[in-house]
């Protein structure tokens, strides 16, 4: 599948200034999902727009056979960490950094969210209060997935994060009463997470390997798209679980709405950190592939507004990351978006599931 030799002749690479190191890179023959060899080109001369950390033009290809898409070529595993240069996780993740500097809908969400943790998990988050946990048990179930719908258990159980980042989940979760790990490649969010005294690996989920059937709950938010193998990870993961346990599973979607209108500039797509995307059916095959018997979708809600406000900061040049403020017509759209994901979530910006063993 792979064959670096190939790189160094890519033509989107070799026009690119300031292009990626060239024995940094390596060929991606056929789909590093379904593993078939068909495609057609999305987007050529893709940039990181996002962090603006990552040197080099990127091509992302569709497979013709499963529909998902990925980077051809792309950073080797030994070079990837010059994507990462500056990234979210870079901060405590034991504060609420970046708190002051939300938008008021951001605010309000927090508090919603809080309350409705704390009621449920016996957290002590803030900022929370008892009349925003009456909002929010009326609210749709999407808004309490804080702690991606954290199976209750008496006494806890024990998770594993994958990709933890600076250990601001691992962190939350703790507070609950759960014995927590997580595993994370990047040295300066990994250092974060183990001064917060949680046990964090370097590396991915491989880590663990030596403990099978120790876990009931394994977390991938926003993961799955930057690793060169999803399906040998899904299937240690499916290893790592306990019986009857659960994996949760959040990744951008490809076909979203977001995507189609905002193409190249769609806040999901950040090169060359994302090697592979989805949509919906593509990522429940490979779940089932890898042996997880049943999934669950959480198709998110108030989601399309702040992807729609950063893909226009994208396509305008300004920083995404900046919280730039919906539209009243990003928040129009994204309320019937909301509304037909209930019925059908195909279109929906992030897919958001849980998947089961046994």
């Amino acid at each position: 599948m792979i064959n670096r030799s190939d790189s160094l002749d890519h033509p989107i690479v070799r026009e690119c200034g300031n292009a990626w190191p060239a024995d940094g890179l390596e060929s991606v023959s056929e789909c590093p999902i379904c593993r078939r060899g068909g495609r057609v080109v999305v987007h050529e001369g893709l940039t990181d727009t996002v962090f603006c950390c990552a040197p080099g033009c990127w091509t992302l290809y569709r497979c013709k056979s499963c529909g998902s898409c990925y980077l051809d070529p792309r950073p080797t595993e030994a070079t990837l960490h010059l994507a990462y240069k500056r990234y979210f996780t870079h901060a405590d993740g034991r504060s609420s950094a970046g708190g002051d500097t939300l938008s008021l809908s951001s605010k309000l969400h927090r508090i919603l969210a809080n309350s409705y943790c704390n009621w449920r998990h016996g957290t002590r988050l803030e900022p929370s209060s008892k009349l925003a946990l009456a909002a929010a048990l009326l609210l749709p179930p999407t808004l309490r997935g804080l702690l991606r719908h954290l199976p209750r258990i008496p006494g806890g159980g024990r998770l594993l994060d994958v990709g933890a980042g600076n250990g601001a989940y691992l962190y939350k979760v703790r507070e609950v009463g759960w014995d927590v790990a997580g595993v994370e490649p990047d040295p300066e969010a990994l250092a974060m997470a183990q001064r917060a005294g949680l046990n964090v690996r370097r590396g991915g989920i491989e880590c663990f390997a030596s403990e099978p059937e120790s876990f009931d709950f394994i977390t991938m938010s926003h993961v799955i798209e930057h690793v060169p193998d999803p399906k040998a990870v899904l299937s240690q993961a499916m290893t790592l679980l306990k019986a009857r346990g659960s994996l949760f599973l959040e990744t951008p979607n490809v076909q979203s709405y977001g995507h189609r209108r905002f193409g190249r500039h769609w806040r999901g797509l950040e090169p060359p950190r994302h090697l592979a995307l989805f949509h919906w059916k593509s990522l429940e095959r490979l779940l089932r592939q890898s042996g997880f018997s049943r999934i669950k979708r959480l198709p998110q809600i108030n989601v399309y507004p702040g992807l729609a406000a950063k893909s226009r900061a994208i396509s305008q040049g300004r920083d995404p990351e900046a919280h730039p403020e919906p539209t009243f017509m990003d928040r129009l759209t994204g309320a019937a978006l909301d509304a037909g994901a209930m019925v059908n979530c195909r279109h929906s910006e992030f897919i958001t599931l849980m998947a089961f063993k046994g």
